[in-house]
């Protein structure tokens, strides 16, 4: 009796604190009144917390009476704390403003140890693109990787600090992951940037220089981690679109067809909460007729992802992404007097492609201080070239992974895991190969000293392709953070890395006309690479920015493309190369809505067995960035400078295959956008106008192949 006595009493207290709860909500602005969406909430030293959504709503609800500390943290926005937040008979309605600040020392990632860190105790660089930067500044993420300090991009393939030339997306020294889920195709690991709808992305992390000791083959040349959003509390529909059109070349030669080439885009996304069960969707159109001729594109995109909070230790979420491209063909001008249109030969040639991505990410708490993850992913892409002869290849990609996260007492973490993938390939391009991998690495890191963090990993990694000898890499890597200061902060790593060849860069076999063919290369070996970086960051006021960094990465075995003596393109090993240089990037507030953004990399980069330039390498990148934000209104410059590039695929312009493909100048481009924020209601609206390569300046990133000229866009963002 006494004991149903108790169990009753306790009920009945239980019930009447609960009938007493309260909430803590709110609206989060910035200083010019505008809602700030995704800050992080949270009540320290609980397991309360919430994201503010589109409007800048938040509520944390189900709180009984008492004293609690609230912080509010975001990328790109000074830590707002709020001490002693008493709750009595009433709930409690806090607004926020949050100001601007150029760097925050609280900022956390996730990329670079596969859990999270703060941003400021990195042993190597990083930058960090933000949701609503992509969102409001750039029609997909491959244009914001072009205004990023260090990256440099060759059409379609990306580069970090000149580890990538130019193979038409055959292998990338970049590991771009979707929430840590690695997501490059299973045949040539091409990277696909339009699978991705900007609506749905919360940040980028971009991790410069090599990575393999925790990411692998890939990584070589750096990490990409895309991070989606959270599904929102309440129901939020966000609409993206705008239109365009590109100005008419300024030559009459260059003038191939009368009328106006027109491009548009619309993105609808929907995101909601029932109870612990979170869902987001997405749909996309895009069509662009180009500015040259069988060029045109058209793309379907479909995006879904379902997250489930089983309990505050564990959850378990799905993404799914389809995507239909249908494209034309564009290889080289015909000559520099008709470089919007090809040689006849290779007009009406059309690539149709579908690519789904599927993945499965796991989280369960063991206890206080382990946690584990599963990552499972499928990956299936399925290409057809249309033209003289058909080409086709479909791969199906499975991936899994295992890590566990182990938080001991005295500042210590470690990380460990396992993962295995498999590739298999259908194609008359490259055969029918099959790809294995497996692996397993650790990393630890030690804060037990005062102001220094202690970093160290090893992974190692076995690699089979199809009947080809087995391959095994170890790459170990140590880095190093001491704050002199919160002013003065040294950081420094040393590591190696390696890069299998992809299955397309091996078994390739094609025939480009005038007696020239891919032909495969069943010798080509893995690359790897030894590097050293070491930088400085420097604080001097909150407004001021600074971050030098200088590099050194010496290759073996480096894969490039390259003409045989029977005048046959065939991907090769470099013996040995060399790229070194320097990075600078400053970020300054002139005043909180004025702020001034710059990035200079010099690269040196040798192919050390010809002693001449590595192609596609410029030596100087220059990027310069100036926000105005005097509400409501935000206008944005972007400048871009590189040098012209000193080595290029000069062989095939010496066979004939690209006449006047020796042309090329360095880059200068300029673009401007204005935007106006406003509400109709309670529905926020955002106008803008872009216009891009304002100068209509001509240039090329890769042989035979004119990048866009001039184009002017109007578009809209609204949230429903």
């Amino acid at each position: 009796m006494m004991k149903i006595l108790i169990l009753l009493f306790l009920f009945i207290t239980n019930t009447i604190l609960f009938s007493q709860s309260h909430s803590i909500s709110g609206v989060i602005t910035d200083s010019t009144g505008s809602p700030l969406p995704h800050i992080n909430i949270v009540l320290t030293g609980t397991n309360f917390g919430d994201a503010s959504d589109e409007y800048g709503n938040y509520e944390i609800a189900n709180l009984r009476p008492g004293s609690y500390r609230i912080e509010f943290s975001a990328i790109g926005y000074k830590t707002f704390t709020k001490e002693e937040l008493v709750i009595t008979n009433e709930s409690i309605v806090l607004n926020v403003v949050l100001k601007s600040e150029v760097f925050e020392t609280g900022d956390i990632i996730v990329t670079a140890g596969k859990y999270e860190q703060k941003l400021l105790e990195m042993p190597v660089s990083v930058e960090i693109i933000s949701g609503n930067e992509l969102q409001k500044n750039y029609f997909n993420i491959e244009e914001a990787f072009r205004k990023t300090p260090g990256i440099n991009m060759t059409e379609e393939q990306i580069s970090i600090r000149g580890s990538s030339g130019y193979s038409k997306g055959a292998g990338t020294r970049v590991l771009v992951t979707l929430d840590g889920v690695p997501m490059y195709t299973g045949d040539s690991g091409e990277i696909i940037w339009e699978q991705i709808p900007i609506t749905d992305i919360e940040r980028i992390e971009i991790l410069k220089g090599p990575a393999s000791s925790l990411y692998g083959s890939t990584a070589i040349g750096g990490v990409i981690n895309i991070i989606t959003k959270k599904s929102t509390a309440k129901a939020i529909t966000h609409i993206k679109t705008y239109a365009g059109f590109y100005d008419s070349p300024s030559y009459k030669d260059w003038q191939w067809q009368k009328g106006t080439r027109t491009f548009y885009e619309t993105t609808i996304s929907h995101s909601n909460s029932i109870d612990d069960f979170g869902y987001s969707v997405s749909f996309k159109k895009y069509n662009d007729d180009s500015y040259r001729k069988d060029d045109f594109k058209k793309r379907l995109l479909g995006y879904m992802k379902l997250n489930y909070e089983i309990s505050p230790i564990s959850s378990i979420s799905f993404l799914a992404n389809y995507l239909h491209m249908n494209r034309g063909n564009f290889l080289y001008w015909m000559d520099s007097r008709n470089v919007l249109i090809q040689k006849e030969a290779d007009q009406n040639k059309t690539v149709e492609s579908d690519r789904w991505f599927l993945s499965l990410i796991y989280k369960q708490g063991l206890g206080k201080n382990i946690s584990t993850e599963l990552k499972s992913s499928y990956y299936y892409s399925n290409f057809v070239g249309k033209g003289v002869e058909i080409t086709s290849s479909k791969a199906d990609l499975y991936r899994n992974e295992l890590l566990v996260n182990f938080n001991f007492p005295d500042n210590f973490t470690l990380i460990s895991g396992v993962e295995v993938s498999y590739a298999k390939i259908n194609s008359n391009l490259f055969s029918s190969p099959h790809f294995f991998t497996a692996a397993a690495y650790s990393q630890a890191e030690y804060k037990g000293i005062k102001d220094l963090a202690a970093t160290i990993g090893l992974r190692f990694d076995h690699i089979k392709l199809d009947t080809l000898l087995g391959a095994d890499a170890y790459t170990p890597k140590v880095g190093l953070n001491y704050s002199f200061s919160k002013k003065l902060i040294w950081r420094g790593s040393f590591g190696t890395g390696f890069r299998a060849p992809t299955p397309a860069e091996v078994f390739t076999t094609s025939d480009l006309g005038m007696g020239i063919k891919i032909k495969e290369n069943l010798d080509l070996e893995a690359e790897t690479s030894i590097s050293f970086e070491t930088g400085i960051k420097y604080i001097p006021v909150k407004e001021i920015d600074l971050d030098l960094a200088l590099f050194h990465t010496i290759y073996d075995n480096f894969i490039e493309p390259d003409l045989t003596e029977d005048n046959q393109i065939q991907l090769v090993n470099i013996v040995e190369a060399k790229i070194q240089g320097f990075e600078f990037v400053s970020s300054i507030s002139i005043t909180p809505e004025l702020q001034l953004s710059t990035g200079y990399t010099y690269l040196w980069a040798r192919n050390t067995r010809l002693n001449k330039a590595m192609k596609y390498r410029p030596r100087h990148l220059l990027y310069i960035n100036l926000e105005y934000k005097p509400a409501p209104f935000e206008f944005r410059v972007d400048f871009r400078y590189w040098s012209k590039v000193e080595e290029i695929d000069i062989r095939i312009v010496e066979l004939g295959l690209v006449k006047d493909g020796e042309l090329r100048v360095p880059g200068c481009i300029l673009d401007l956008r204005t935007g106006y924020n406003f509400s109709i209601g309670s529905y926020p609206l955002n106008l803008f106008l872009s216009a891009k390569n304002i100068l209509n300046y001509y240039y090329i990133e890769a042989v035979g192949n004119l990048r866009p000229i001039r184009n002017f866009s109007l578009g809209m963002n609204i949230f429903l």
